[in-house]
């Protein structure tokens, strides 16, 4: 990344922002409040069915890891770890909740890739508990859409390929 307090990017770039997922740079702009002038940058993430605008504190970017799309080639390499034998499963849930939110919070296509696999897996074994399920959606959600832009496809037809790999599991 760029040192800090330098801008690597600029408007109409795409970049992922680890936990909203894909969005484009809409505008860099500067906002007064409290009395102090701040410098933004205006991302916006579509989701499924929404899209969002999120403002980011430009002295800000490399705390919340906001960074640029994976490659083809990365996206490619979780596609085939979900293709993998099954993952290992924490068997407590505190601890297990817990890694994979650390995980998803790092934001990196492998790392929630890990989390999506875990939770499937622990999901074919017994039901997930609500928080998991949000965490497995989100999770879906995120890898679909960032493996998606990597390969120039809908996040939708990603979502069924990710399915489709998730559920070959197992299966020799």
């Amino acid at each position: 990344m760029a040192a800090e307090g330098k801008v690597w990017f600029s408007v109409g770039d795409t970049l992922v922002y680890p936990g909203y997922g894909v969005g484009q740079v809409q505008e860099i702009q500067e906002r007064t409040m409290d009395g102090r002038t701040r410098v933004f940058c205006v991302l916006l993430v579509r989701e499924a069915d929404s899209e969002s605008k999120v403002m980011i504190p430009m002295d800000n970017v490399q705390e919340v890891r906001l960074r640029r799309p994976s490659t083809p080639k990365e996206a490619e390499e979780a596609l085939a770890y979900l293709s993998g034998s099954p993952a290992d499963i924490v068997s407590s849930w505190r601890e297990r909740f817990s890694a994979h939110g650390e995980m998803l919070a790092q934001g990196d296509l492998a790392s929630i890739a890990k989390v999506l696999k875990a939770l499937y897996v622990l999901n074919s074994r017994k039901p997930l508990s609500f928080r998991e399920k949000k965490m497995y959606q989100k999770a879906l959600l995120l890898l679909s859409a960032e493996v998606g832009h990597a390969l120039s496809r809908p996040r939708a037809q990603m979502e069924a390929e990710v399915l489709e790999r998730l559920a070959g599991l197992g299966r020799t």
